[in-house]
């Protein structure tokens, strides 16, 4: 398995072929989407930079599931994306995975290990306990991360 300096797992994202095909959008799109938007922090504080993917649980009326992505700006923020730019994600429950910004990230050894900002067990869709509920209208769902939480 391989592994970037700071020890966290590189192995491919479960969410990552789903996301890469509905990258492209589309204008027809198979189900209804709702607007979600929120803000993401770590032990109080925003997130700077990453990235949050929401999966449904449960098939819509085309029999599939999908996967809504957004990037997390310096102040936390996201919106989300499913078919065509910030439409949001489908109705229903969603799995949500917090990927940390790796855009400094080098293969270079000599180089100091990223700091970690997201708790590991947020990064992986087999650990991560976020789920939440997207309705038929608009949305604003924060998501609270916590390296200390042992509750979850």
């Amino acid at each position: 398995m391989t592994t970037d300096r700071s020890g966290i797992s590189l192995r491919p994202c479960l969410f990552a072929p789903l996301a890469l095909i509905l990258s492209t959008g589309c204008s027809n799109s198979p189900e209804k989407t709702y607007p979600v938007d929120g803000v993401v922090t770590v032990d109080g504080k925003p997130l700077e930079g990453g990235s949050v993917l929401f999966e449904s649980l449960e098939p819509g009326s085309s029999g599939r599931c999908y996967t809504a992505r957004a990037s997390v700006d310096s102040e936390g923020r996201y919106r989300l994306t499913t078919f065509d730019t910030f439409d949001g994600a489908v109705a229903g429950r969603h799995r949500a995975v917090v990927l940390p910004d790796r855009s400094q990230a080098t293969d270079d050894p000599g180089s100091p290990p990223l700091p970690v900002t997201v708790p590991l067990k947020y990064s992986l869709p087999e650990t991560t306990d976020l789920e939440y509920e997207v309705q038929p209208h608009d949305n604003t769902i924060n998501i609270d991360l916590h390296f200390d939480d042992t509750s979850k």
